[in-house]
């Protein structure tokens, strides 16, 4: 029978969101019925409350959560599972439905996959991840996203090798994975970068080996003075036109004939137009130092990589019980929010219901 929910919406871009009560239906052939239980708090919705959006919204795209019920076509998890949503939909041969919702007083709100700052969802099953006994825990509604963007771009885009070097511009949730993920692999030098000292403190109990305050000198020559001439890789988690540049000035300049220079990865949702003049750069320019600049979303990853960001937890190598610094209850969704966009949360935040 229809189930009923408190749902997060957001009307028009720019206004604050709104804690709704609606009624979900009854899960379609590819449906799961969730009831949340957390949710990542992520940059990347802040992007979306001030993007425009013709229809109201709906938010939220990690998760964790036991199935409800389940539409006839699902096979893969059964009612009483614990399970992980995701934005990031497994291999199929169909494409994943996205996530719509009426909404009483407003017309259909829709998502761009899933939502989850709800206290039940509705959801195509290839956003769902079954989870064992080991992963009942809320902190792992964060390796939905912020894991597998973060680590994803030094595991997949930009492999690091062992006694390679990583600089990782932003280190908040997702920089922290990616500073993880860099430890994991072997590292040498994993230099964090930021504006915040507590932050650049925090960095250390997941594996960097050096922290610059960006706000004091110049972390690009701080970089290169520690390596010897730049990183291999550097993550850009802020997508600014100056962290864009650092990052890529960053790296290490390769040799005509003989190496390749480093690549800057840009994970974070860029706020504004991007200009970059790749002719008048330090540390050898894009061309001349043979450097590479991608973007990624999701870190290159699979949905069959949760597998293994969860295994880095349940063995110690990625601690998500320090990374989830910060509960708020769902009712408090717009505190949530304001703190991330003021850069209070030191690590990842979830929404509690």
């Amino acid at each position: 029978m229809p189930t009923a929910t408190r749902v997060v919406v957001q009307n028009e871009p720019g206004q604050p969101l709104e804690l709704r009560e609606a009624t979900l239906p009854d899960p379609g052939p590819h449906d799961v019925l969730v009831k949340i239980h957390a949710s990542g708090v992520c940059q990347s919705q802040l992007f979306w409350m001030h993007a425009p959006h013709p229809d109201p919204m709906l938010f939220g795209h990690e998760g964790y959560g036991t199935v409800l019920a389940t539409g006839s076509a699902v096979t893969h998890v059964r009612e009483g599972a614990a399970v992980m949503i995701t934005w990031l939909p497994r291999a199929a041969d169909r494409n994943p439905d996205r996530a719509s919702l009426d909404i009483p007083g407003l017309s259909t709100a829709h998502s761009p996959n899933v939502y989850t700052w709800a206290d039940h969802t509705l959801v195509d099953e290839l956003y769902v991840v079954p989870l064992d006994d080991r992963s009942r825990q809320d902190v792992v509604s964060v390796v939905g996203c912020a894991v597998l963007t973060g680590a994803g771009a030094v595991t997949h885009v930009a492999p690091v090798d062992a006694g390679g070097t990583v600089a990782v511009f932003g280190v908040g949730g997702v920089g922290l994975s990616a500073v993880a993920a860099a430890a994991v692999r072997g590292a040498r030098h994993i230099i964090a970068v930021d504006l915040s000292t507590e932050k650049l403190q925090f960095s250390r109990k997941f594996g960097a080996t050096h922290t610059i305050d960006a706000g004091q000198g110049d972390p690009v020559q701080e970089i290169i003075d520690i390596t010897g001439g730049g990183v291999d890789v550097a993550v850009d988690c802020v997508a600014l036109p100056d962290t864009v540049t650092q990052a890529l000035n960053a790296t290490r300049a390769g040799r005509l004939g003989v190496a390749q220079g480093g690549t800057a990865v840009i994970v974070g949702l860029p706020k504004k137009p991007l200009v970059l003049d790749i002719a008048r750069q330090t540390n050898g320019n894009m061309l001349t130092g043979q450097k590479s600049l991608v973007g990624t979303t999701a870190g290159g990853c699979r949905q069959d990589d949760i597998a293994t960001f969860l295994d880095w937890h349940h063995t110690g190598r990625l601690d998500l019980n320090a990374l989830v610094t910060d509960r708020y209850p769902l009712t408090e969704i717009n505190r949530a929010v304001a703190d991330l966009a003021q850069g209070r949360i030191l690590g990842r935040a979830l929404t509690t219901t």
